[in-house]
Formats: C-alpha cells, sequence, structure tokens
C-alpha cells in the first residue's frame, strides 16, 4: 500500500505542475472546448497509468472515462479505479479540481475496498487517504513534499447543504427535504467538483452532499465503482454515513461496471434525516 501511496503523490505533484499551474497552454491552445476537455483527460490518464505501471502490487488500472481494464503485473493484489480529473469545466474559473482512486484487493466490490484516496488541485492542493486501519488523514503540499496534517473526522451534525442535480428535475419530495435543511440554517456550498465537495464537508467537520435521481438520471448520477463507492468508503472512516433509497452505499452487491447510484452522504446527523425522509 505504501508504493501505491507513493505513486499518488507523483501524480499528485505531475497533475498539479503540468495541468493547473500551467493550465494557460490547455485554456489558449486554441483548441474546442471539448477538444481540450479530451487533452486534459487524457493527459492526466497517462500521469496516472504511468506510474501505476512501476507498482509490483497493482494487479491493473481502470479509468471511468475509459472502462478498460489493464492488467500490468499478474500477481499483484490491488486493482485501482480512477477517476482522472472530476468536471475540467471549472478549471478556467479557477476552482479546486480532483482525482479519485478506489484500491481494491483482488476484487472490485464494496468488501473488497481496502483504501481510497482522493486529490484536491489547483487553489487547494491536498491529499486525503482512508483506510480502516489510520482512519482518515489528510497531506498538505510545502516545500515541495506532502506534510501529514492531523485526521479528519466527522461531527455529529454540520451546517452545510451541498445539492447536486438541476433543482427544475428534483422530485417534491426532495426539493421538500433540501429547502427542510435550508430552513434549520444550513449554508449552500456547492461545487460539482466531487473530491472539493467531498473535501469541504471533511475540512468543516459535517454537513450534507446529496446527488439524487432526477429525470435526466433516473439512475442516479455517481458512477458506483468509480465515485460512490470510493467516496463512501472515506465519509465512513471519517465517521459519517453515505446511502442511497436502497440503504447503505458499501453494501451494494453484484455492481456492474456502469452502474450509477443516488447518494447521500455526511454527517450521521443529517444522513438519518435524510433516510427517514425517504421511508416516511
Amino acid at each position: 500500500m505504501i508504493a501505491v501511496f507513493n505513486a499518488i503523490t507523483n501524480i499528485a505533484e505531475d497533475i498539479e505542475k503540468n495541468v493547473f499551474v500551467d493550465c494557460e497552454k490547455f485554456l489558449s491552445s486554441g483548441l474546442t472546448e471539448r477538444q481540450m476537455h479530451d487533452s486534459i483527460h487524457d493527459y492526466c490518464s497517462k500521469i496516472i497509468e504511468r506510474e501505476f505501471k512501476r507498482v509490483k502490487s497493482v494487479h491493473g488500472f481502470i479509468g471511468k472515462d475509459s472502462k478498460d481494464y489493464t492488467t500490468i503485473n499478474e500477481n499483484g493484489k490491488y486493482k485501482i479505479s480512477y477517476v482522472a480529473i472530476d468536471n475540467v469545466d471549472l478549471l478556467d474559473v479557477d476552482f479546486s479540481l480532483g482525482t479519485i482512486f478506489g484500491i481494491y484487493e483482488h476484487q472490485m466490490d464494496a468488501f473488497h475496498l481496502k483504501a481510497a484516496m482522493y486529490i484536491t488541485y489547483g487553489p487547494t492542493f491536498q491529499l486525503v487517504f482512508a483506510s480502516k486501519s489510520e482512519g482518515v488523514i489528510y497531506f498538505s503540499y510545502e516545500d515541495g513534499e506532502f506534510i501529514e496534517q492531523d485526521p479528519l473526522t466527522l461531527e455529529k451534525k454540520g451546517n452545510i447543504n451541498s445539492t447536486g442535480g438541476v433543482a427544475s428535475e428534483w422530485t417534491k419530495e426532495h426539493k421538500e427535504l433540501i429547502d427542510s435543511f435550508f430552513n434549520e440554517g444550513y449554508r449552500l456550498r456547492y461545487s460539482d467538483s466531487l473530491a472539493l465537495d467531498t473535501h469541504q464537508i471533511l475540512f468543516k467537520r459535517g454537513g450534507l452532499y446529496t446527488s439524487p435521481a432526477t429525470k435526466s438520471f433516473p439512475n442516479g448520477k455517481l458512477e458506483v465503482l468509480f465515485e460512490a463507492f470510493p467516496i463512501s468508503y472515506i465519509i465512513e472512516q471519517a465517521g459519517g454515513r453515505a446511502i442511497s433509497e436502497r440503504g447503505r452505499i458499501l453494501d451494494m452487491t453484484n455492481v456492474e461496471l456502469h452502474d450509477k447510484t443516488p447518494i447521500y452522504f455526511g454527517s450521521s446527523s443529517e444522513v438519518q434525516k435524510v433516510e427517514d425522509y425517504i421511508n416516511s
């Protein structure tokens, strides 16, 4: 696991330097918006794959965009899922974006998820690592290296309401749920970068993130193996909860490669309120 962690720190440094610090080479490239997005995704994916190919304990990896599993070491035990970069649309407005990793042992399902990590780039360049033995640890980049900081844990109740999806496509019930949090004084904090929105809830020690089923995404928007499982794992190791209408996210079984899910995660108090609302 140490070698996997070190590979991810190398990935973080390269992408921060060559995509975020030097983002003008992409923004002023003369490419169309779609071409620029593809170029950035391709660059990040190549860096990720380059670093993991150097790690003997990695059996293989698969990216959210390509969905092609690459075997690199038959004797390796770790299978890694990754989101190369979440929401490139935010690059030119100087928002933090992220890369997300799920580290599975032998099988890619929730039971075999051994660790999860994400990186936040740009104005907030940090790395968050979660495992059952370590809890949730974050690292800030200082003077050319990642420095371990205090562990991250969630309080029972927070005050952030980070809600995704197009409001006009919410169900009446979901709108009532979201409004009930605002009526209690919760603050809207939503960037549409999953890594950054997770980061805000962790650093503010609580709150709620919602990505409901909508008309455009009736089965939910987040991809289970690449997004929902790793982020749910991190949240749970920090003392929070992550659910869908069908129950705990990490209890999901028989997950296929393209499966998506609605998700509600954050502090236990907020998620309990969601659960009570769903079951009422």
